[in-house]
């Protein structure tokens, strides 16, 4: 399907999109923790992917490759859309625990505990526990120490633990 999709087929991307839509979504969704900036985060993947497709050698599985544009594509998204806010707010009204409320009911308790975390705080988490990521790798994509990832992951589980007592 890739293969055809990279000569430019609109069906095969299509169908590319209906098999993967639902994971992209949530990757996005678990990093930025709102419905509607995950929406538009898995919009802006897809575009990305019509792009790249090309680049796509064939080195590893396809959804390997997916997911790490994915990631890269959402981190890159939440930090455009945090200087853009940056511009308007002053910085200490962007705190993470001012995210608004959003429509949960299909999601199970713990990714509303997840989506109440700080933003960086739940990246980070998201990224290590449940993406499989190392904190080195993370580190990177975020740039940031390795040793301020494993803090950041300490204290998610932590309020976690909090949340869900």
């Amino acid at each position: 399907m890739v293969a055809i999709a990279v000569t430019g087929c609109k069906q095969a991307f299509q169908q590319l999109y209906s098999r993967h839509h639902k994971r992209v979504y949530a990757i996005c969704f678990r990093l930025s923790g709102q419905a509607h900036l995950a929406d538009d985060m898995t919009q802006v993947c897809f575009i990305r992917l019509w792009h790249k497709l090309d680049q796509f050698r064939g080195d590893s599985q396809f959804t390997t490759w997916l997911h790490r544009l994915c990631v890269r594509q959402a981190i890159n998204e939440l930090k455009v859309q945090q200087s853009w806010w940056r511009r308007f707010i002053p910085t200490e009204q962007l705190e993470p625990q001012d995210i608004p409320t959003v429509a949960f009911d299909e999601y199970h308790q713990l990714d509303k505990c997840i989506a109440k975390l700080p933003q960086r705080t739940r990246i980070v988490f998201v990224l290590c526990a449940i993406e499989g990521y190392q904190h080195k790798e993370i580190a990177a994509l975020l740039n940031i120490a390795e040793g301020t990832s494993k803090a950041q992951y300490h204290n998610a589980k932590q309020f976690l633990q909090e949340m869900l007592a």
